[in-house]
């Protein structure tokens, strides 16, 4: 029943109850900076991290985020033309930041149920892996919503989830 409860928190915070096209929340994939400031509510300030991500997007905005009970910092990501092509959600996690040692358990914490509230949403990873326990990455392609989502936990630092809209077949 917890499992089931995670899941739907995580369904409406995440990816809107209602929504059926490729965008995020108040976003839609494509929007300019300002525009994103504005459907924010004013709520989406400068970003402080310059460098771009994997896919070359650079989180030029950052906004508070609640997400059922999850705290999020919401990372806006525009691409080279400057339009938004991500949203990062990055887990407030209180527990993230504890020493790996012999008496912490991984299983317990916000990232933890945070990863378990995705799985639940989306079912069983279609990619993604884990390298030396230092981190671990599951991938979905949302169909219903057409957004690529992934789920990244670095442990000892933090987790997060990331939004992008799923390219046509010979798109960049």
């Amino acid at each position: 029943m917890k499992m089931k409860f995670l899941g739907i928190v995580l369904a409406l915070a995440c990816c809107g109850a209602s929504a059926a096209k490729a965008d995020w929340k108040y976003t839609k994939w494509g929007m300019t900076p300002e525009q994103v400031v504005s459907a924010s509510g004013n709520l989406a300030r400068e970003g402080s991290d310059p460098r771009p991500d994997s896919d070359g997007n650079v989180s030029k905005l950052v906004a508070p985020y609640q997400g059922g009970k999850f705290p999020f910092e919401a990372q806006f990501g525009f691409d080279a033309a400057d339009k938004l092509s991500s949203v990062t959600l990055v887990l407030n996690d209180r527990s993230a930041s504890m020493p790996m040692g012999a008496d912490m358990k991984m299983d317990e914490g916000e990232c933890h149920d945070l990863q378990a509230s995705v799985d639940a949403e989306y079912g069983p990873p279609q990619g993604g892996g884990t390298a030396d326990m230092l981190y671990s990455i599951e991938t979905w392609q949302d169909q219903k919503n057409k957004n690529n989502v992934k789920y990244t936990v670095l442990y000892g630092t933090g987790c997060f989830v990331q939004y992008s809209a799923i390219k046509p077949a010979g798109a960049h």
